[in-house]
């Protein structure tokens, strides 16, 4: 605990020092910060009274940055990350260094929620965001007011509701590598008491990088997004809004490189024998690769959702409805080396149906509350097979087993040559209710309790249609797995303003993630038992303290927490795929501090910190290194995607020039501390990733109406080359990519997108 006692006192010393500097600064006129709204406890309320740490940011402000994607908004908040593995779907949302990868069926540890609706997989998140609201990160378990359990923490994105003044806005942009850009959003009445909003927005652009194996540009990538609202006042106490949603990605994949410093002479040899040529290349983030490369994404959603309000004798009836359907195409290289050998076809289709209830008291008395139920469905699918591929049988078989064996693989079928299916059905019921004791002005007390009950239900079939791929798979018949969870999880929270613009809170709080299966094929037959994995819980400790200046200049909160998560659900990989698997537990503790300050009408600074502490405090039977069998004692080891510094800087500048013209310019800078980037959690050090950097800035011009604007944006203008994460070489044993005596193993990395540049217009109506 000394460095976290060190920490603490550091950034309360900043805290305190930024408030005294800023207090010290002459007031100016207009200099005053935008005020942020939330959710994040079901009410409208500023961001400076939620008793939560939390990053908050404006849909203005979001457009101002450029930010776009969820991952442009990790970009700006420490604690909170966003990377993926070699599927564009397998995507991974962490909060304090916790996160599920969401291409498989485990639950996801963030809970992501779109106009109160939930999103369960990551994967459905990695498209456009347009039309923004408030995009409201919550750290920490939100285990009572959300729809779902959150373990570690929330996404509680709103999008802009119909508004009864007519208005438009159109954008348009091209940026290097070809990117096109288009959207617009059109507002207004309909009829009486009735308005609409539509927004879409489109994205195109060419790939990064260029395949010499192929001898192709790779990497291409079309988005479109399209929402309509419609929201009828029936009377002056109900109120209904309906919204209806699509979107569609069509991407070819990212470069998945070879880590050169992990590169083997035996690798390189191994497969220059075998197909003439390595995938090691002189760069390993010049996105130039040399290796088959057919990753293609199609990925598509849409969704309806019902949200009616009725006020009732001083309370709020909230009823929430929602069908929503992801499907994601996915076919890739698996085994990325220079030859066309099993090709892996993915379909993962979830189809959910949720209907929340709410009701909600007044406020302003000295007790209010909220009670609830959320009741969901989901079906969930995923067919992956392989193909064979024009290498497989001849030469790999051939040099591997010998010219009879390659006979025979020739002999049976190419195609679907794995053939696995997985099919969960997952019913949820949670009772939720929070109250609020308000003593008096100055303190207030907050016990929420939820109760949840899960029930899966899951088969899994993988059939072998040639004997040979058993070199990746063993055929398997896993029928009626089934497992029932139930888990109480509860929220106490005591709030102290001792003056007016400062709040002080001491939180005690858990989470829970349901029990599930694993849906890929192994290496071995696991049956139901090994298929099936248990519940993981969290338990939170925060102290935190919220300050507002004077005339609404400076914000600055702190937090200092410990999470504890028990049970925790962690993957092994047996060379070719993962399997989720209950290990020990984990603690992640540390200090987030996030401050935003306007010292002046033209000048605004945003700055945030997070310093984590992580550890296993229980892990004894963590996967071996490379080349080696025995599971090893991790316990006391930092977590993988826990770095131990996350800093997050930006500054904007607004000038007025002359003719009705503002000049504006900004840049941001965003810091991640070395650690462990690798998906399996051996504590391999070739998986340390050091500290990096990340530049971005912009500027242009617009009218002093704010009737148009144009403007540059560009990111990682230093054109750092970083990877998301770092995985074993598929099949490294047999390719000759592991070194059993030095226990390593080439290391593939998912690289970062390199600089690039963009031209906006926006025209307000």
């Amino acid at each position: 605990m000394p460095k976290i006692h060190s920490c603490v006192f550091t950034l309360l010393g900043v805290f305190v020092a930024c408030q005294a500097f800023a207090q010290a600064q002459p007031p100016q006129a207009d200099a005053v910060l935008e005020d942020v709204t939330v959710t994040a406890q079901r009410r409208a309320q500023s961001v400076q009274q939620v008793p939560v740490s939390i990053a908050a940011f404006s849909g203005e402000y979001l457009q101002h940055r450029g930010a776009g994607l969820v991952e442009d908004v990790a970009r700006m908040t420490p604690g909170f990350t966003v990377s993926h593995g070699s599927q564009q779907s397998n995507s991974i949302l962490a909060i304090r260094g916790v996160g599920s990868v969401g291409n498989s069926a485990i639950e996801s540890s963030v809970g992501a929620f779109i106009d109160s609706v939930y999103y369960p997989r990551a994967g459905s998140l990695i498209g456009l965001l347009p039309d923004i609201e408030t995009f409201e990160v919550l750290r920490g378990p939100q285990g009572t007011l959300f729809g779902r359990n959150a373990l570690i923490g929330a996404l509680n994105i709103t999008t802009r509701d119909p508004g009864a003044a007519p208005a438009a806005t159109v954008e348009a942009g091209y940026g290097d590598h070809d990117r096109i850009s288009l959207g617009g959003v059109v507002n207004g009445p309909l009829a009486e008491h009735l308005a609409g909003r539509f927004a879409a927005s489109y994205v195109t652009r060419d790939g990064y990088g260029y395949n010499t194996f192929s001898n192709e540009h790779y990497g291409a990538r079309e988005d479109l997004v399209a929402r309509g609202k419609l929201r009828l006042d029936a009377t002056a106490d109900l109120s209904l809004l309906l919204t209806l949603d699509y979107a569609r990605i069509d991407a070819e994949g990212g470069a998945i490189e070879v880590l050169n410093r992990t590169a083997t002479p035996a690798f390189n040899a191994r497969l220059g024998s075998l197909y003439g040529a390595t995938a090691t290349t002189a760069d390993p983030f010049d996105w130039r690769i040399n290796q088959d490369h057919r990753d293609d994404l199609r990925d598509e959603q849409g969704g309806v959702a019902l949200d009616v309000r009725y006020q009732l004798a001083g309370l709020q009836l909230r009823s929430i409805s929602a069908w929503r359907q992801w499907r994601a195409d996915v076919l890739e290289s698996a085994i990325r080396i220079p030859a066309d050998i099993l090709p892996r076809f993915t379909l993962f289709d979830t189809r959910t149906l949720s209907q929340e209830f709410q009701l909600l008291s007044p406020t302003g008395g000295r007790f209010d509350w909220v009670a609830g139920l959320f009741l969901y469905r989901e079906d969930y699918d995923i067919d992956q097979g392989f193909d064979a591929g024009t290498a497989f049988c001849v030469p790999t078989i051939r040099q591997l087993q010998g010219p009879t064996q390659a006979q025979q693989c020739q002999a049976a079928p190419q195609y679907r040559v794995i053939d696995g299916s997985f099919a969960q059905d997952l019913h949820s019921l949670a009772v939720f209710g929070q109250g609020s004791w308000h003593f008096n002005e100055q303190l207030s007390a907050t016990l929420g309790l939820r109760q949840t009950h899960d029930r899966k239900r899951a088969d899994f079939r993988l059939a072998l249609n040639n004997p040979f791929a058993s070199l990746v798979r063993l055929p398997e018949t896993t029928l009626d797995m089934h497992r029932d969870d139930d888990r109480a999880t509860w929220f106490a929270n005591l709030s102290w303003f001792p003056r007016s613009g400062t709040m002080l809170f001491a939180t005690a709080s858990t989470g829970y993630k349901s029990g599930g299966f694993n849906p890929e094929g192994s290496r071995e037959v696991l049956g139901a038992g090994r298929r099936t994995f248990g519940p993981e819980h969290a338990t939170n400790f925060e102290l935190g303290v919220k300050g507002t200046l004077p005339g609404g200049r400076a914000t600055a909160n702190l937090t200092v927490y410990r999470t504890d998560v028990k049970d925790f659900q962690d993957r092994a990989f047996d060379g070719i795929s993962f399997n989720v698997l209950n290990v020990g537990k984990v603690r992640q503790q540390g200090v987030e501090a996030d401050l935003r300050w306007k010292p002046l009408e033209a000048l605004r600074f945003v700055a945030g910190v997070g310093y984590l502490d992580s550890r296993y405090l229980d892990y004894r039977a963590a996967p071996p290194l490379p080349g080696d069998t025995t599971p090893q004692d991790i316990t006391g080891v930092r977590k993988t995607f826990s770095p131990r510094w996350q800093l997050v800087l930006d500054a904007d500048w607004t000038a007025r020039l002359g003719g009705g013209l503002t000049w504006f310019a900004g840049a941001g800078w965003q810091f991640l501390g070395r650690q462990n980037i690798g998906l399996i959690s051996n504590d391999n050090p070739q998986s340390e990733q050091g500290g990096y950097g990340l530049l971005g800035a912009r500027t242009g011009l617009r009218s002093a109406s704010g009737k148009w604007e144009l403007a540059v944006l560009g990111n990682n203008l230093t054109d750092k080359g970083y990877c998301l994460t770092l995985a074993d070489q598929p099949l490294g044993a047999t390719l000759g990519a592991q070194d059993a005596t030095n226990h390593s193993m080439v290391q593939r990395c998912v690289v970062g997108a390199p600089r690039t540049w963009g031209l906006r217009l926006r025209w307000n109506y």
